[in-house]
């Protein structure tokens, strides 16, 4: 084989064991591109994992976890997902043409092209045509650039901000900051800003910590349909702050510190830029303006909720809605609580306070507490009522351009609608959850709902749908790396319905 391959634009350099593209040369770690030339020299064949630990890892017993990620690994080179085929339970392919590459029947190119430019006679103009020419070029790819930024889809995620500032004037900030930054990003159908819950949510699906480092934040976009994620540390001391920030495209990274006297002033500043990279509007924030996951209570009772501590959780949030009889998080956030404590009176009671303080300050909380609400009436079993509130929570989401709970919902009303036997009804909503969760590019969502539309169709005994609902969850589960979801793809029974 040559010592030199092309494919996607490419050149592999065998010997050097390296990627060339865009005359940028990229080493690849010697398990990673040993695994690349098993699929270069054998394109759109099908290999199996087992075949692929026997060649590339023969001398260290590993598991099949280390084909997932230097699968991924390859997938992030080639700045595609597509370049390999996932084959549920049969192995992978490379889909990608694969050619030699002939440098020197390159350079014999270039040498008549030099050759010809040598002979040629003077021409007055000639140095005033190559230079409209380049500037043209020039100018196609800035704009072509530009627009990939501009032309971002998916979600926008905003991390909390991390700060080596230890004093309690500055406990705040970790999700203060943050929900701030976010709330200031009018959300659009093209890049959904994502709350602050689902942020953290989506931090413990991406094995995250609070003290995350900048190399595991790419995590995230396995696990969601980000294509902006923004990451931030807050530095210096009082009236001398300095926030660093980091923008995490998927192939490239923006880096920038903001000074400033003010922290409030400094995370306006950093919205600004997010906003002429993501095009979303700013919104202005009133000046009394109090982030309501400002209170370092509330910090401490989603660390002790995550660690099923619920009780102790449930203590702080109770002190907290007694200190600050205006936040809505709080608020929701204990009737949750209740309701996995089966204390549901309880939590219908906040949840109905909640959704009267979102109404009235019109909320980006309101799609949220009108689906919890409408999940109490479910539990209660008056259907009818949570059909209402799943209306109502619908309406709020359109009006919010909130795709996610859109989802949420509609995989509500799909178990509703399988109580009550209307089966053709379930298939619709779940359908229509599938849709909502692809506008934000969601994977963990879409591999929940193909599972829900599994455990559906095997309801309604059509095994050959179950199964092709099952293999396409199967692929995104392992190509995303959701370990989390693995044991979901063999269960037999009705798991997510």
């Amino acid at each position: 084989m040559s010592s030199q391959l092309k494919t996607c634009n490419r050149i592999i350099h065998v010997h050097q064991q390296t990627m060339e593209f865009n005359n940028v040369s990229i080493s690849i770690r010697p398990k990673t591109f040993s695994l690349l030339m098993l699929f270069l020299r054998q394109p759109f064949k099908v290999i199996s994992k087992q075949e692929i630990l026997d060649t590339i890892w023969d001398d260290v017993e590993v598991n099949e976890q280390v084909i997932f990620q230097t699968i991924r690994e390859l997938r992030q080179l080639f700045d595609s997902e597509e370049v390999i085929k996932t084959h549920p339970r049969k192995g992978y392919a490379w889909i990608e043409n694969v050619e030699e590459y002939n440098q020197q029947g390159l350079q014999k190119e270039q040498t008549q092209i030099n050759t010809i430019a040598k002979n040629a006679k003077p021409f007055p103009w000639q140095a005033f045509i190559i230079m409209i020419v380049f500037i043209f070029i020039t100018a196609y790819y800035t704009l072509k650039d530009n627009t990939d930024e501009d032309e971002l889809s998916g979600t926008l995620v905003i991390l909390p901000m991390k700060s080596t500032i230890k004093d309690n004037d500055h406990q705040w900030v970790y999700l203060g900051a943050m929900n701030q930054l976010i709330s200031q990003l009018q959300t659009n159908d093209t890049l959904v800003v994502l709350s602050t819950s689902f942020v953290l949510t989506l931090m413990g699906e991406a094995e995250l910590q609070k003290k995350y480092d900048t190399k595991n934040v790419r995590r995230i976009f396995d696990v969601s349909g980000a294509s902006l994620i923004v990451e931030t540390e807050l530095l210096g001391s009082t009236q001398n702050y300095q926030l660093k920030y980091a923008l995490h495209f998927k192939h490239d990274i923006k880096r920038g510190i903001i000074f400033d006297r003010n922290i409030n002033e400094a995370i306006i500043k950093l919205a600004n830029i997010i906003s002429r990279y993501s095009g979303h509007s700013l919104i202005q924030l009133d000046e009394a303006f109090s982030s309501e996951f400002s209170n370092e209570l509330l910090v401490r009772a989603i660390e002790l909720k995550d660690k099923n501590e619920l009780l102790a959780a449930s203590k702080l949030l109770e002190s907290l809605v007694q200190i600050e009889a205006e936040n809505i998080v709080a608020k929701d956030m204990l009737a949750m609580i209740y309701l996995r404590l089966k204390r549901l009176p309880e939590a219908k009671e906040l949840l109905i306070k909640a959704s009267k303080l979102a109404v009235a300050a019109n909320s980006n909380e309101l799609p949220i507490v009108y689906h919890h609400l409408a999940l109490v009436e479910f539990i209660e079993g008056d259907h009818r009522q949570a059909l209402k509130f799943i209306q109502i929570a619908d309406e709020y989401a359109i009006d919010k351009h909130d795709w996610l709970f859109r989802a949420y919902l509609a995989q509500l009303k799909s178990n509703i609608e399988i109580k009550d036997n209307n089966l053709d009804l379930a298939y619709i909503s779940l359908n229509n959850a599938l849709r909502y969760h692809g506008v934000i590019q969601c994977p963990v969502g879409t591999s929940i709902t193909l599972l829900q539309l599994r455990d559906l169709a095997e309801i309604q005994g059509n095994q050959q749908q179950a199964q092709q609902y099952l293999d396409r969850a199967a692929n995104i589960i392992e190509t995303r790396g959701l370990t989390f979801l693995e044991k979901s793809l063999k269960n037999k029974g009705r798991k997510y319905l």
